[in-house]
């Protein structure tokens, strides 16, 4: 009997362990049958829709920078060397495009994983939403182009992710992470860049308020005393602020080596903004004689009209045309232009809110939504040149109109969308009240914070409404609703049986 006792003894004590064995077993299953499914959709819808799209000019550009090295002076570079890579080495856009399939998966799983180890979202809801960001018509319509939009997307999801890991544990080297992933992320898509400067400051800021504002902390407990964490705080701000600094400092040296050119992010900087603006310039804006003459004279190329922004950038006959033949140096063309848009900021910032409005209201009817979406997937000629290179280099051989008909699954499945690009340009307002509901306010107030960021990038740095640039808005805004739905579903769950992920 002693015996028998002593054995019930020693068996118990394993019988939690065996259970939480069993349950960890089941966890790490479905987790593999998640980015398995995951996978399996992708090369599912890759196979189905194999035809490599083109969107010129941006897609040349990328080209070009592949066959060449050629550096371009309106946009980021990285991705060029990724085609050269993947593209023309096999002379093939099929493992370009099996590669961005693969890394838009990559993306819905760590949107997953954002959902259960940051927001404590129940595993079930974070597997739909998962699946769902890997089935978002603006990721599969760019799977298929050659363009940056699906591994810049990647490195952004990575950037959330380390973000809100430093959030949670305020390590050092994880805002060291975040900033490298920050200048891989600008040198995929410069359209992030004023989201990752001013996180730069505002990541440390928030980690270490948390501690000391509850309204950004839901739980009662403190980790760190009030002193302790602004002192900390302060010193991650300095950190974040050097480190910035040096990889941003690189960076931009690297590109100056590149294009035997100053140390910039970009080189036409100035003019794309002046472009963007030109409806609200006037002629006091500009330092130099001869440009506050040509935007005097600016009735003669409508300079006033804002559908015609983008055409002020690129359009023969229009504002940046004219000025270039007006002033052939482009490191002086540029540096006037960029000091004529900052004075017209500087002296009617109301003014340029105003374009910004009026540029987020051309996304607020059915008919100029569905043409933006018509408009982004392509148009423009190619000339005989280019359609022959093309068919040399990737043996592929495209029409000389883009795009071409009929539309491809991918295409039509952007197009029938229509109706989520309205939830998608109101994500601030989901993310506002994502924060409201989350378990971990701080960490939804990061993805507010980036949404409006974004958003003001979108309207008041852009010439006009473009689906294509609420890419990012639509990572954020699913995983704001999978928050809300998180919180409603634990609201009907009984007490007792509320489990996360």
């Amino acid at each position: 009997m002693e015996r028998t006792h002593d054995a019930a003894i020693k068996i118990e004590p394993q019988a939690p362990q065996r259970a939480l064995l069993i349950a960890t077993f089941r966890a790490a299953n479905g987790w593999w049958v998640f980015c398995v499914l995951v996978f399996a959709i992708k090369l599912l819808l890759l196979w189905l829709d194999p035809t490599p799209q083109l969107y010129m000019g941006d897609s040349a550009s990328y080209l070009w920078t592949a066959l060449t090295g050629w550096i371009p002076a309106d946009r980021s570079y990285f991705y060029g060397y990724l085609v050269r890579w993947l593209a023309v080495w096999p002379h093939s856009f099929a493992p370009l495009l099996i590669v961005q399939a693969l890394a838009s998966g990559v993306t819905a799983i760590v949107f997953a994983l954002i959902c259960g180890r940051f927001f404590e979202i129940s595993k079930s809801i974070s597997f739909v939403f998962g699946l769902l960001c890997a089935l978002d018509p603006l990721q599969l319509l760019w799977e298929r182009y050659v363009m940056t939009e699906t591994f810049s997307l990647f490195v952004y999801a990575l950037v959330v992710y380390w973000s809100l890991a430093y959030l949670r544990d305020r390590r050092l080297w994880q805002l060291v992470v975040v900033q490298a992933l920050s200048v891989l992320l600008i040198g995929f898509r410069m359209s992030y860049l004023l989201v990752v400067l001013a996180c730069a400051i505002l990541l440390p800021l928030i980690a270490f308020a948390r501690c000391a504002l509850p309204v950004l902390h839901n739980r009662s407990e403190s980790r760190v005393s009030e002193p302790s964490a602004l002192t900390t705080g302060l010193t991650h701000v300095m950190a974040s602020i050097a480190v910035v600094f040096v990889m941003h400092g690189a960076y931009k040296c690297v590109n100056g080596l590149l294009t035997k050119r100053e140390p910039a992010y970009l080189y036409s900087a100035g003019t794309h903004l002046v472009a963007v603006w030109a409806p609200a310039l006037e002629p006091s804006d500009a330092m130099d004689l001869r440009f506050r003459d040509l935007i005097a004279n600016g009735d003669q190329f409508k300079i006033h009209d804002l559908s015609l922004r983008n055409a002020q950038h690129f359009g023969k006959g229009f504002l940046i045309d004219r000025w270039t033949k007006i002033e052939k140096n482009r490191g002086r063309r540029e540096r006037i232009a960029r000091e004529t848009a900052m004075n017209a900021l500087h002296r009617r910032p109301l003014q340029i809110a105003e374009l910004a409005v009026r540029t987020y209201l051309g996304y607020w009817s059915v008919g100029s939504i569905q043409r933006c979406a018509r408009e982004d997937l392509g148009d423009g000629e190619l000339t005989d040149e280019q359609v022959e290179r093309i068919a040399e280099e990737f043996r592929f051989r495209t029409t000389k109109t883009v795009p071409t008909q009929p539309f491809s699954l991918s295409q039509r499945y952007f197009l029938a969308a229509w109706l989520y690009y309205f939830i998608v340009i109101v994500s601030p307002l989901t993310c506002a009240f994502a924060t409201w509901l989350a378990r971990e306010r701080s960490f939804a107030f990061l993805l507010f914070a980036h949404a409006l960021i974004l958003l003001v990038v979108v309207t008041a740095l852009s010439p006009q409404a473009s689906i294509r640039y609420l890419h990012p808005l639509s990572f954020l805004t699913l995983l704001s609703i999978a928050i809300c739905v998180d919180w409603l579903a634990r609201r009907a769950r009984p007490r007792g049986a509320q489990s996360t992920c």
